[in-house]
Parts: structure tokens; sequence; C-alpha cells
């Protein structure tokens, strides 16, 4: 009989896909001495504990197993990140799966709703409201929001969340100096503070129609009893995040508590008994973090894995393995609408290149006619519904069926986009070749990302068709995090920027990228429309939903009429179960940073 060491041995052997035999998994060699670490640390869990298979007791007395306790359930999924350290600055990147799954040890105080269509309280008891009075708008404009929070809520070590905790998180994120430069919507308040022990108070200073987003991915509560007095002794950032709550002693109130921080690499949680949802149905989660994409699919086939946070495979991988699981019945790949992905012009007439993009709306206008969306999605998203760009809305907001589909005016229709690169003054020479007012063949540059390839292929391809010379060019991985660089594109670039209302921090004319600003300006494309700007400012300032809604209805037409961008497709991201496990039901509605917002039903066959 193995023992529980020689068992995680076993798990730790993935079948090679070349020869159908066993051999070592590829991230022993891939990650060298820093695996040595990880499987340390996973032996060590399979040694405390049985696994999933195993019994956590021994049979009665004549060979009964009346007395046995239940099988003990533990669930394996698979990240690319590392985790440093726990805390807002290491989740904010939604790349490598790790933001996604949060909501299993931390949580904020509302999360979505199961349909993805609305918010509903998680921490707090119920969602603010003008009818009930817990928001109102005072007389001098500012707009005052009142929390009321569960009564039954406990960290980890058992010490009671109350609102207290709620307006030392803020004072505590309010101090880049010792915690971050991160900045997320609740730090636009004036001021946080505790009523009593459930009521927490939140002032901004004019109406703010982000007030209520306090989701898990937007607000992280640290308990005041734990951090109290280093925040108020400790002055040196480095020695304040250094302690160990940030890594080997952190606790919060999700579902599952961190009883192993695996130095980041193999993270170990155990459900939490005093779960105010009740106790989860899994026992414990190990959260494994494989850098190489292959290595992850190779493990969740083998079953070493049993499911996949979101953004953890390419594309095809992720495609290869929905086709395959619907043949063989081994799993379910979920997905759901991710990021609006555009082309966007660059408008700062220094850089512009060629100039009459920036100046001519019509031949952006004929740009987008001669764009074959269809073919470009059924390209990159084979079979995965909700794709259309037609709206930067996502179909589970509640108010995009006021916004519309406000760039479905812009179908493929060669003619018309000859008409339209006509009234620019390109015109198409006997030769095939498209010639600008000065007779030469119009050339620009479409710039994208490394994993861009085939989009920027695809696009190329078509506009050459129509004469123009394209330059297709994808910047190494080390340039593309030099914002100067970033902001001095020449002509156009494909990208994603977040979805729905989020999208326009980089439409903001007063946001553009430049030297003073040492180029931090979200809006790099250095795109400036009055009229839009107003409109920002008029949704920020707008609570109620349906107004809203009817805000960026307007400002989604200007984007449709001025085209500082050409809406390309939607993009989807997937996460993977295998057979037996039941979670991720309600995957395909939920909103960014909530993979894991009912984990605690999560259960496994």
């Amino acid at each position: 009989m193995l023992s529980a060491a020689s068992s995680v041995t076993m798990d730790l052997i993935a079948l090679s896909p070349r020869d159908h035999e066993y051999s070592p998994r590829p991230e022993m060699e891939m990650l060298g001495s820093r695996n040595i670490i990880v499987l340390a640390v996973v032996a060590l869990v399979g040694c405390a504990s049985p696994g999933p298979g195993a019994s956590g007791g021994q049979a009665a007395p004549g060979g009964g197993r009346e007395n046995v306790p239940r099988q003990t359930k533990t669930l394996t999924i698979g990240q690319i990140n590392t985790i440093p350290a726990y805390g807002p600055w290491d989740f904010s990147n939604t790349s490598g799966g790790g933001s996604a799954i949060i909501e299993l040890h931390s949580l904020g105080l509302k999360t979505s709703t199961r349909t993805g269509g609305g918010d509903e309280p998680r921490l707090a008891a119920k969602l603010p409201s003008f009818d009930d009075g817990t928001m109102v708008i005072q007389p001098d404009g500012r707009l005052v929001v009142t929390w009321t929070l569960r009564q039954d809520v406990k960290f980890h070590d058992g010490h009671p969340m109350t609102a207290d905790d709620v307006a030392f998180s803020w004072r505590l994120i309010m101090r880049p100096d010792l915690l971050s430069s991160r900045r997320d919507y609740w730090t636009l308040a004036t001021n946080v503070e505790a009523v009593d022990s459930s009521t927490i108070r939140m002032t901004w200073p004019t109406t703010f129609f982000k007030a209520l987003d306090m989701g898990a991915d937007k607000v992280w509560i640290f308990p005041k009893h734990i951090l109290g007095e280093p925040l108020d002794t400790i002055k040196d950032r480095d020695a304040f995040l250094s302690q160990p709550f940030f890594t080997t002693q952190y606790l919060n109130t999700g579902p599952f508590r961190v009883v192993d921080w695996g130095m980041g690499e193999v993270q170990v949680l155990e459900a939490f008994d005093g779960y105010f949802l009740g106790r989860p149905r899994i026992d414990r989660v190990i959260i494994r973090s494989i850098g190489d994409v292959n290595t992850m699919a190779v493990n969740l086939k083998s079953r070493a894995l049993d499911m996949l946070s979101e953004k953890t495979l390419s594309l095809n991988l992720f495609f290869d393995l929905r086709d395959e699981w619907a043949r063989t019945g081994e799993g379910i790949v979920p997905s759901r609408q991710e990021n609006w992905r555009y082309i966007w012009f660059q408008f700062h007439p220094e850089y512009a290149k060629p100039l009459e993009l920036a100046q001519d709306v019509h031949l952006r206008r004929g740009l987008f006619h001669s764009l074959d969306r269809d073919g470009l999605r059924e390209l990159l998203l084979p079979g995965v519904e909700y794709t259309s760009a037609d709206t930067f809305m996502p179909e589970s907001d509640a108010r995009t069926s006021i916004v519309g589909r406000p760039f479905a005016r812009y179908a493929l229709d060669q003619r018309r986009a000859l008409q339209e690169f006509e009234e620019g003054g390109w015109r198409r020479a006997p030769d095939g070749r498209m010639m600008n007012r000065v007779g030469q063949q119009v050339q620009f540059e479409l710039r994208g990302n490394p994993p861009d390839g085939p989009e920027l292929a695809f696009v190329s391809a078509g506009w050459r068709e129509l004469g123009m010379d394209v330059v297709q060019y994808q910047p190494p991985e080390a340039l593309g995090r030099d914002n100067e660089f970033k902001s001095k594109y020449p002509s156009m670039e494909t990208r994603a920027r977040s979805t729905g209302d989020e999208i326009f921090v980089s439409f903001d004319g007063r946001l553009g990228s430049s030297a003073e600003n040492r180029w931090q300006g979200a809006n790099t494309s250095h795109y400036a429309n009055p009229s839009l700007d107003l409109l920002i400012d008029r949704l920020e300032s707008t609570i109620d939903s349906r107004q809203q809604g009817l805000v960026l209805k307007e400002m989604g037409e200007i984007l449709a009429d001025d085209v500082p961008a050409l809406a390309t497709y939607y993009r989807a991201i997937f996460g993977a179960v295998v057979k037996g496990v039941k979670a991720l039901d309600d995957y395909s509605t939920g909103a960014t940073g909530t993979m894991a917002r009912n984990s605690h039903l999560w259960d496994r066959d």
C-alpha cells in the first residue's frame, strides 16, 4: 500500500503525449532548482493529510467501516503566475489566472450574481440604495453611502470582521508609501468611517457611478487586529510588507483559509469551518503554479490537475481541449466574455503616419467597412458565443439593451469602403494600388503584441487586397513595457482594455500619455473629443442604472461616428474542469475576478 508521500510522488508524474509512457513532468526540468521547493511543499501536504482517494480514518474492528470518517475531498487548480504575497498589488494583473480565484480566500463587500447581470451582497448584508436611504446626495453634492455588514463574518483565525476592519483597510490602502501605488475606486472616497460594528459610511466628493463597485477585485479587507499596530509603528514599506501576514500567515474571510503559502508556487488551502455561508463541500484546495502552458495541459489531461483558472492556456490549446472533451466527455471548458478588442489610431500630429488617418474620418470609416470582422472572429474564436464587437458592452450587463450596437453599421462592404476612401482622398490606381492625394501608395503600420500574429496577418491581408502597403510589427516584450515607446506608435495598434463603461479611460482626452506625466496616461492614442469628455464626466456622476445606459448610448454613438477605433471582436477566456468535479456551472455569465464566487458549493464525486 502506498504511503501518503508515495501517493504524492506518483501524482507528480504525468503521461508523456509523445510515447504514451509515464515520465517526469516537463516542469520538473523547466523550473530547475525552484521546482525542488515546489515538490517538497507538495510532498509535505501529502504527508499531512490523506489524498482525495484516501480515507481519513481506520476501519472498525471486524472489518466494518461504520466509524470511518468521510473521504477527504481535494481539488487541485492550475494557474500560471506565482503569488509573491497576498494583497491587491499582486492580484491586480488578471493574466495567469491568480486574480480570477481571489474569492477562494478573500472577499469584498459584494460579488456578481449567479446570472452575471448584476451584483449581490457578500460581506455586506445588503446593497445600499436610494430607496431605503442608505445612499444620499447631500445639498453640497457629496454622496454618502452606508453599508450594513453581515454580523456572522469571521476572519480565518476566528476573530469577527467588523466595520472597523473596513475603515482600517481604507486607511491602509490610502498609504501608498507603505502598501502600494494601486488606486481603486474607493480610494476616491474622502472618508470611510465605522458608525458601529456593523455599519460603514463612505463619503464621496460628488456622486460617483462606481460607489457600489466594492467587489473582491476592487476592495481588499485587512484585519485591524493584526495589522493595526504595524501600520502605526512601521514606517518602512519593505519592512511592512515583509511581515508574515502577507505570506505564511495570511488570513481573510473567504471559504478557504491558506495553510501553506508554498513560496507562491504551491498554495494549500483548507475549508474554513466558520465560513458564514456554510462549510465548503471541498476539504482542501491546492493551487499549483505551472509556467508552461503545454505542461499545464498535460497535467490536466493526466488528472494531476482538476481545474484550470482562466488565462492559463493558449486559445488553441483551450479549443483543442474543448473539442476533445466534447467527444470524450472527460470534462468541460466553459467560456465567458472578457475584453472588447479594437484597432485604434494614432492622433498625435507628431507621431501619426500617415497624418491623414488622424485628420479624416472618411478614411477611418473606409478601413472599418473593409475589415472582415466575421472572418476574424471565426479564425480566432471558432464556435464561441458573444464575440461580436458591435457593442462595447458585455452581454451580461443590464444596460447593454439601452446602449444598443453602435458599430453594427460597419458591415463588410468594399463598395462602401471605396466610396469613403474617395471622400478622404484615396483612390485605387489602374494597377490596383491604393494611392493618396499626392500620388503615393498608401502605407501604414499595424502593430500588436507578440501573441497577436494571426490577427495582424488576417487584417493586413484584407487591406493589402485593396492595394495598401501594410507593415506588420510586433515589438519585443521588453518594448511592450516601455510606456514612452507604446505612446508613439505611428499608425494603428490592435489592443484591448477592459469592457463596458471602463473602456473610456483610453479615450479620455485629458488622460493623454506624455513626457509631462512620465508617459503614464491611459490614452496613448492621444485622441481628444470634448463632447466625449463631457459625457465621461456625466457618466461618473450618474447613479441611476437606466440613466447610465442612456449616457453610454451617447458615448457609443460618438465612437461610432468619429471612429477613433475599429471594433474587431470580443475576446473570450476559458476555464476547464475535469469530469467528476462540480464547479464553474455559472462561469459563462460571471464577471472578472469572480470565478470562485461560489467555491463553497464546489464538490466532487
